[in-house]
Formats: structure tokens, C-alpha cells, sequence
């Protein structure tokens, strides 16, 4: 499948930092709870492993999830735990694996960690990143691959090591550059981009592009310019 691309020099980086300000704020401005911006960015990662991998449905996934908004698979308000519900409505087979992961998979799901984990990591996280790795299959990763952060992309050398990252919201400084990172997509989970500020125009210009933008590199694009002036 192709998505539409935009360059990263066409694109405004959101920090971490003024994500978290912007999900309390959408509460309080908009009356958008977490729980409901966490069911679409499940929904968008569920829709985009099946289109990635060209069908999934014959296919087994593994879940890795930890704690916090981006893990925590046992934890169904969590963000893994809502793609894999998601997952199941679509019919994908789910082994869900909050510390153990199945070699056997098709596909590994990382939701281990977001973009507010504290480094160095401790065990047991760098042993499970370690065991993603080493299964040598393809690796979709939500908002940031886990053990990474996702502001600077220091420890991007013994994180995960995906195929693809699907970032929610809007892009992240840390991820430009980042080999582990693999193929990057930005994915609009809903999130009024009157919270950013200045810089909710450029984030509207790349949501009118689609739902899911691709980013590449500057040679691999002519698309428009969409950096707010």
C-alpha cells in the first residue's frame, strides 16, 4: 500500500513534553478523554499492520506491552491493550505477551514504552527488547521504538529495532535520523491541533495529507511545503 509522504524538513517536531500538555489540556478544553484518543491510535495501528504486511488475518501477532499509556497489555485502557481489542475485531490472531515474546510470531507489535520513559532502562525491559530483536521478524512500533528517546534518540543503539514506527500525533525530534526506527509514519488520532499553538498549522497542513503520513527523507519527496511560516 502506498501512503501519501511528506519530507522531514517539511514537518515541525512536537517535543514530549508539549504532547503531555496537550493530552491534559485536550480534557479540559475539549472534553476529549485519554481513553478516546487511545481507542483511535489503536485503531490506527491495528489498520496499518494489517496494510503493511499485506493481509493479516492468516497471520499471528505479538503483543509486547508494558506500563503506562503505550503498554501495559494486560491493562485494557492502556494503548496496546486497545489495538489488541481492535485487533481481535478484525479477526487478527493476538498471543498476547506482556513480558514474553513468541518467536514463532508473524508480526511484534512493540508497545512496550512511549515517549516518557527515563533512561537507563532496568530489567526486565532490556532483556524483552533484546528478545524482539532477535526473532529477526518484522517490527511495528507505536509512537517510538521502545528504549529510545524520543526527543533526543539517545539509546536508539539498544532499542528496538523496528521495520516500521507508527508516532502518534505528530513527529518526534529523536526520531529523525534513527536507523531502529525503520519506515516512519505520523498518525492523527484526533487530537485538536489548536493545542500546539504556532505550530498547529503546520501539524493541520500534514493531516490534510492523510490520516497516515509517511515521512522520508527531503530527496524522496516534491511534496508541497508544509512548515507554518
Amino acid at each position: 500500500m502506498n501512503w501519501p509522504t511528506a519530507s522531514w524538513h517539511q514537518v515541525r517536531t512536537i517535543s514530549s513534553i508539549a504532547l503531555r500538555q496537550a493530552d491534559a489540556e485536550a480534557v479540559t478544553a475539549f472534553g476529549i478523554e485519554p481513553l478516546e484518543l487511545m481507542e483511535v491510535a489503536g485503531w490506527q495501528v491495528a489498520r496499518f499492520v494489517d496494510a503493511f504486511t499485506g493481509g493479516i488475518r492468516n497471520k499471528r501477532v505479538t503483543v509486547g506491552a508494558g506500563a503506562g499509556k503505550n503498554g501495559g497489555e494486560a491493562d485494557p485502557n492502556s494503548l496496546a491493550g486497545r489495538h489488541a481489542l481492535t485487533a481481535r475485531r478484525l479477526g487478527i490472531p493476538i498471543l498476547d505477551a506482556p513480558q514474553g515474546i513468541d518467536p514463532s510470531a508473524d508480526v511484534l507489535i512493540d508497545g512496550l514504552f512511549g515517549t516518557g520513559i527515563h533512561l537507563p532502562l532496568r530489567e526486565p525491559a532490556p532483556a524483552i527488547i533484546q528478545a524482539m530483536n532477535a526473532t529477526s521478524r518484522p517490527i511495528v512500533s507505536i509512537d517510538v521504538p521502545s528504549g529510545m528517546d524520543a526527543d533526543t534518540g539517545i539509546g536508539a543503539e539498544s532499542a528496538v529495532r523496528a521495520a516500521a514506527t507508527v508516532t502518534l500525533v505528530a513527529p518526534k525530534a529523536g526520531l529523525a535520523g534513527a536507523s531502529n526506527t525503520g519506515r516512519l509514519f505520523v498518525a492523527d488520532i484526533g487530537m485538536p491541533v489548536a493545542l500546539f499553538g504556532a505550530d498547529g498549522e503546520a501539524l493541520a497542513a500534514l493531516y490534510a495529507m492523510g490520516d497516515l503520513v509517511e515521512l522520508v527523507a527531503p530527496e524522496l519527496t516534491s511534496a508541497p511545503h508544509l512548515t507554518a511560516s
